[in-house]
């Protein structure tokens, strides 16, 4: 039997795919994230609202989205929020927004991390420094 990565956090699964995320930890990360999306839309719902319409959202998720990473989703909805012209959180409105974003994924995987588009900055270890380090310790050694 292989053994579970140990995690520290609900939110240290973001970089996972939706389908290797267990059922009970995806939901607890879309109560998080439809709370802040409710928060930024500036509405307040109660709380039996926000984790209904996260249970929705996480089967939405595991169905029709298993392929894309936690963070995709969450950058899908800040996208969704600040850019698009819906002012509510609904289903129709989030299915839209991941879309929308799949679609700047699939568009950008065959070109270089240079010439990608900059809302995927995020899927990208270009620009942070690791080749620059590595340089570095090779002058060392």
């Amino acid at each position: 039997m292989a053994r579970r990565p140990k995690y520290v956090g609900r939110l240290k699964f973001t970089k996972m795919i939706i389908k290797e995320i267990d059922l009970k930890t995806l939901r607890e990360n879309c109560v998080d994230l439809m709370s802040q999306s409710y928060m930024e839309l500036g509405q307040r719902p109660n709380k039996e609202d926000v984790v209904s319409f996260a249970l929705i959202l996480a089967t939405d998720l595991k169905l029709d989205f298993p392929n894309l990473s936690f963070e995709d989703i969450k950058q899908s909805f800040r996208q969704g929020i600040r850019n698009g012209n819906e002012f509510h959180l609904n289903v129709q409105n989030y299915y839209k927004w991941i879309k929308a974003h799949r679609q700047i994924i699939w568009d950008n995987e065959s070109k270089e991390p240079q010439q990608r588009d900059k809302r995927l900055q995020y899927r990208s270890r270009y620009g942070v420094g690791t080749k620059t380090i590595g340089n570095e310790i090779k002058k060392i050694i």
